[in-house]
């Protein structure tokens, strides 16, 4: 990827999108699409990094949008994930890292056999502090469709949670990866009383275990019926199944679901989520809910928020021990139904201390939400209908106080991206080819052991050309995990050498970036059979066979 250097005072010259104005909310426009925020984070240097989606025609998703702002939310720089021209990418979630970096859970059809079909791959993706590419790992999971879920740092590396959306079960996947993205042990997960599993969210626990929070179809095999209950996997440093904790399992009427979980320093865990709690009709409608339990599934507990029919959708901490936690609600008036997206401050008992609606005539998904370090709420999101603030179908950030009014105009002087002496690019592309594409074990037996080049002619005139293969595979065993690393961005770190039979070193030729031709002269080779390696890093990759 190539890094350029600007002066920061050309960013708002050159970003190709537009930013209205205002001082909070802030709305992001990318010409010629619509877009919508996924999660915002407050950076090292007090501005913020924002992660959105790009839709195309008729809401399709189609890359990723990273966004760089400064406190008062104007644009520093911006990074697309994935060339939407060539295949599609869909950005999921973010997690702000522990060097001030982030990590990029989403998937892409960029390795599937058909680009712009129904098949994903799982990708997570580590970006510096600069906006550049540290590692980028894809699972390439043939035949199945994947998406790239969630993501979390731990003390030794990463986790990542992706969901299997067309196998009859397993559905959980998991993947434990290295602070350079390099797979230590992926598994997925099936429960014999829980069908459908769909996984939302990934937490880090302090003795390096996981939580994944989601919902299920749990079915006890006594009732004629399957009840949606809210599910959540306890997962060991090693990958082993701890427990499978269903909430309400003993209670039918009791139905709902969660999508995300935050821990207190006590051991509790807080859920969002919503909760059907009965089933007698008009009355069983999901209602805003706060679940609460211990890291076992003990003491468990429940608190409706909103008796009309609601959700809610994501939560944080604030500096109070108190919660922002964000939802929706349908409302019916003047012959139209409404959706309100809406946060909200509550205690850690449901109750709420104070509420906003974000946008009155709203319609699409729940806002998710973080708190910076004094104490302010990042909400981002999108709008579907006509609002006060901006056009619809584009990316919104909310800057809020402790009292959900709008942040007001911050006008300390801040020297941003200190990090960062080179300077910044302020546009850039980061397209899945520069990522390690992993092959799981069951289609290892189908791969070759090394890549085959072509040489055109064969056997040679003076001057021959060889092709180079587009990947190369590399075969790895860790901890009995069996896989193929393919790579496509390899050319740099190779180099493509001659030999005779008898082991003599004939030529040799360093290959750049993106090179897929090599030429050689053999005017002056002996007539004979010569052996032709492609190395990359001091091993063996490819060869092939020409005669002079």
């Amino acid at each position: 990827m190539k890094i350029k250097s600007f002066i920061f005072f050309s960013y708002f010259i050159l970003l190709p999108f537009l930013v209205i104005s205002q001082t909070w909310p802030k709305i992001y426009i990318n010409p010629g699409t619509h877009t919508s925020g996924k999660v915002a984070y407050e950076s090292y240097d007090n501005g913020i990094i924002l992660l959105a989606e790009n839709l195309g025609q008729y809401g399709l998703r189609t890359s990723g949008w990273l966004i760089k702002t400064d406190i008062n939310g104007n644009v520093l720089w911006d990074r697309v994930i994935g060339r939407q021209e060539q295949y599609l990418s869909l950005t999921n979630n973010m997690e702000a890292t522990s060097d001030s970096g982030v990590v990029i859970a989403m998937s892409t059809r960029f390795f599937e056999q058909d680009p712009f079909g129904f098949y994903n791959d799982p990708v997570f993706i580590k970006l510096n502090k600069c906006g550049q590419l540290d590692w980028c790992t894809l699972i390439s999971l043939l035949g199945t469709g994947n998406s790239g879920t969630d993501v979390v740092q731990t003390n030794d590396g990463f986790i990542g949670l992706y969901y299997n959306l067309n196998v009859p079960n397993n559905d959980i996947g998991v993947v434990k990866m290295n602070l350079n993205g390099q797979i230590q042990w992926l598994f997925t997960y099936d429960s014999d009383t829980i069908v459908d599993n769909i996984p939302c969210d990934i937490l880090a626990l302090d003795d390096g275990s996981t939580i994944v929070t989601g919902f299920g179809y749990y079915d006890n095999g006594q009732s004629t019926y399957v009840s949606l209950k809210p599910v959540k996997l306890h997962i060991a440093p090693d990958g082993g199944v701890i427990n499978w904790q269903v909430m309400h399992y003993d209670n039918d009427s009791l139905r709902g679901v969660d999508y995300e979980t935050i821990k207190d320093n006590r051991g509790n865990l807080f859920s969002a989520g919503s909760t059907i709690t009965t089933q007698t009709y008009p009355y069983n409608y999901d209602k805003k809910t706060l679940r609460k339990q211990k890291v076992n599934g003990s003491n468990l507990e429940y608190y409706i928020q909103d008796e009309s029919k609601s959700i809610n959708g994501y939560l944080c901490w604030m500096v109070d021990s108190t919660i922002a936690i964000t939802g929706a609600s349908e409302i019916f008036e003047n012959n139209w139904w409404r959706y309100p997206s809406d946060v909200s401050i509550i205690d850690t008992f449901g109750n709420v201390i104070n509420n906003r609606i974000l946008l009155d005539d709203y319609w699409g998904s729940v806002y998710r939400v973080s708190t910076t370090h004094d104490n302010k709420i990042l909400a981002t999101g999108s709008a579907d209908a006509e609002n006060p603030y901006g056009p619809p179908g584009n990316t919104f950030l909310f800057k809020l106080t402790s009292t959900l009014e709008d942040d007001v105009y911050d006008p300390t002087p801040r020297v941003y991206d200190y990090a960062c002496p080179g300077g910044v690019a302020p546009h850039d592309t980061i397209g899945m080819e520069e990522c390690d594409i992993v092959v799981s074990a069951a289609h290892l037996a189908t791969l070759p052991d090394i890549a085959v080049m072509e040489v055109y002619p064969n056997p040679a005139n003076d001057v021959f050309q060889v092709r180079l293969p587009e990947f190369i595979a590399i075969r790895n065993n860790n901890k009995g995990l069996n896989t193929a690393l393919y790579q496509s961005n390899y050319q740099q770190q190779s180099t493509l050498q001659v030999f005779d039979l008898s082991g003599r070193f004939i030529s040799e030729q360093k290959l750049t970036q993106g090179q897929l031709i090599a030429q050689f002269d053999a005017s002056h080779w002996v007539p004979g059979m010569y052996l032709l390696r492609l190395v990359y890093k001091d091993k063996t990759v490819g060869s092939a066979k020409v005669v002079r």
